[in-house]
């Protein structure tokens, strides 16, 4: 972790490095130890049917839940309770890409902005470039950039390099994936992307037997947009 990037980081926006770390400390007293804090990644042949959430090859696929917290209040527009406690975690690899389903339960389905009131439904990955769990969490750092993957509910798909809290910049590649259904409880939704891709595409995962991997989910009819989110405040780890 760059530590004093991070303090001037944090210090203009009149926060601490000490009120990160209170934070940290009270949500990893309720989060899984970090030995169980691992998803396996099930290795399959063929692709065509799983970028469907609804494909019946998924039930043979491992399923992780994953608790999420309130995100750290960076900024002070970021007010609030966001909705979502956990989420259900399926990763496939196959045909060169990685597939990841995620489900949560979600009232109703935000796929449009209206107004200033209601915002749009979402999810995203978050990956450590470098593959190291030093990277911050927190949206990494100018040295220790992160790659996300971002699903809105209208139906995009994103792909997001950061180097700290509010620098996320949209990359352009083509190779991101999102499809989604409905359910009676929620959303689930299946990302995908190739394993390989260029140093500025975002993380390289071909060859790696681990890489961190983080989560979040936004409820657009609680207002929830940007750094008001329901997220994994410490690293899991994805074995691929």
């Amino acid at each position: 972790m760059n530590r004093p990037y991070l303090a001037k980081q944090l210090a203009g926006l009149g926060l601490s490095l000490a009120s990160v770390s209170l934070v940290a400390t009270s949500v990893s007293a309720q989060a899984a130890p970090p030995a169980q804090r691992t998803i396996r990644v099930l290795a399959v042949a063929g692709t065509a049917s799983l970028a469907s959430p609804n494909d019946t090859a998924w039930k043979k696929v491992p399923a992780t839940l994953v608790a999420l917290q309130p995100a750290f209040p960076a900024h002070g527009s970021i007010v609030g309770t966001p909705v979502a406690q956990q989420l259900k975690a399926q990763v496939v690899r196959a045909g060169g890409r990685l597939f990841m389903k995620l489900a949560w339960s979600d009232r109703t389905a935000n796929t449009a902005i209206k107004d200033t009131n209601q915002f749009l439904d979402g999810a995203a990955v978050q990956f450590a470039v470098n593959g190291q769990p030093s990277t911050l969490a927190f949206m990494g750092d100018a040295e220790h950039p992160v790659n996300v993957w971002r699903w809105a509910a209208d139906g995009r798909a994103e792909n997001l390099v950061a180097h700290g809290f509010g620098t996320a910049t949209r990359v352009p590649f083509e190779g991101l994936h999102g499809t989604s259904v409905r359910t009676e409880d929620g959303w689930e939704v299946v990302i995908s992307r190739s394993l390989s891709v260029k140093p500025q595409e975002g993380a390289n995962l071909k060859g790696r037997r681990t890489i961190p991997v983080a989560f979040a989910v936004w409820d657009g009819a609680n207002q929830e947009r940007d750094g008001f989110k329901a997220v994994t405040l410490e690293w899991w780890q994805l074995r691929l």
